[in-house]
């Protein structure tokens, strides 16, 4: 099959995947043409040649997400798409595709339609139109993240959602799944060394000086800055990363899913700093406490991380105990796509459609 695959550019846990499932796809004989949008996205998936496009990015400021920046610095997407949307149509119809996959990136969604094609939605994002917001919550980010996800996967034949809270199916048409692990994860052999990692998607000096202040060494990621500060040790997106990952006694970061993802896979407890007023990270955070498997604070003190911390064999325990299919979402695409392909397929001696 000819497979167009929308990837979200914002954050990387969807360009990391995509990684993995568009080279499975190839593997599987399929031809796979990906669009993506930012420099990072573009950089990371060039092994595929990807199709720049542009896309949503989501803006902060000292409180947290920015509903009003986020959208007036969006605008510029519509000037864009008038001055390129016959170029890209040409060129996908070129393409020929059979199906469109669109991990939370909107122009697929809308080029699938408009094409009359069929569209599969792979994000966790959808996990939000299936829940009941947790006391306490802000409705309006919530309201809106809802907003946003129905928007960005309108109309999909299916739906892969990728969940930590359930299995199973509603339908025929959605189907929750553990999330992919990238491959060069799943053959780690993780080990508790003695420095506890930090992720950061933005900075946060309040946690910094948190960090400064306690007899503990830390290992931060966040925004390529390089260099030694005390007990800690700042490095740059690489290499290293991997082995500081499984090497780590704990994590600390933003709760991004992909990370916690990994941090459950390789059985590290974590201890989540949610970005403000973005609900999908104030979503993924109470599941860390809820589940046991972690803790999370939107103004972290020093207190709370070495209550933590001294209960990292709690977690572990906790970790043990819980069962994630690393194989479960690629599989499970690869099923939506053989459905689709029996659908469409043109019996022997019929008719050209």
């Amino acid at each position: 099959m000819n497979i167009v695959y929308g990837v979200s550019g914002e954050g990387l846990g969807h360009v990391f995947e995509a990684i993995e499932i568009t080279a499975r796809l190839r593997q599987e004989g399929h031809n796979v043409k990906v669009l993506t949008y930012g420099e990072r996205a573009c950089r990371c998936l060039s092994a595929f040649d990807p199709t720049p496009i542009e896309g949503i990015h989501l803006y902060f400021d000292p409180k947290g997400m920015s509903l009003a920046a986020t959208v007036f610095k969006n605008l510029r997407i519509f000037p864009y798409y008038l001055r390129n949307w016959r170029r890209l149509r040409r060129e996908l119809e070129a393409f020929k595709p059979d199906v469109f996959v669109t991990a939370y990136e909107p122009f697929s969604m809308v080029a699938a339609h408009v094409m009359h094609k069929p569209l599969i939605s792979m994000d966790n994002q959808n996990e939000l139109l299936h829940i009941r917001a947790p006391n306490g919550t802000n409705m309006f980010a919530f309201w809106v993240a809802q907003l946003a996800t129905r928007i960005c996967t309108f109309g999909a034949a299916n739906y892969i959602v990728k969940t930590f809270n359930r299995r199973g199916s509603i339908g025929d048409r959605v189907r929750f799944v553990s999330p992919i692990i990238q491959n060069e994860i799943r053959r780690e052999k993780p080990v508790s060394g003695s420095h506890v990692l930090v992720y950061l998607t933005k900075p946060n000096p309040e946690l910094i000086n948190v960090l400064k202040s306690m007899d503990e060494s830390f290992v931060v990621y966040c925004n390529n800055r390089v260099g030694e500060d005390g007990n800690i040790t700042y490095r740059a997106q690489g290499p290293t990363y991997v082995r500081d990952l499984t090497t780590c006694k704990a994590i600390i970061g933003t709760t991004g899913f992909s990370l916690i993802a990994d941090s459950i896979f390789l059985k590290k407890p974590y201890f989540g700093v949610p970005l403000r007023k973005q609900f999908e990270q104030t979503h993924n955070a109470h599941f860390l406490a809820d589940s046991g498997l972690g803790e999370y604070s939107e103004a972290i003190t020093r207190e709370q991380l070495e209550k933590f911390l001294a209960n990292l064999p709690c977690y572990r325990k906790r970790l043990e105990a819980y069962n994630l299919d690393p194989a479960q979402q690629e599989e499970t695409l690869l099923e939506f796509l053989r459905g689709i392909e029996s659908r469409t397929r043109v019996p022997v001696g019929a008719p050209a459609p």
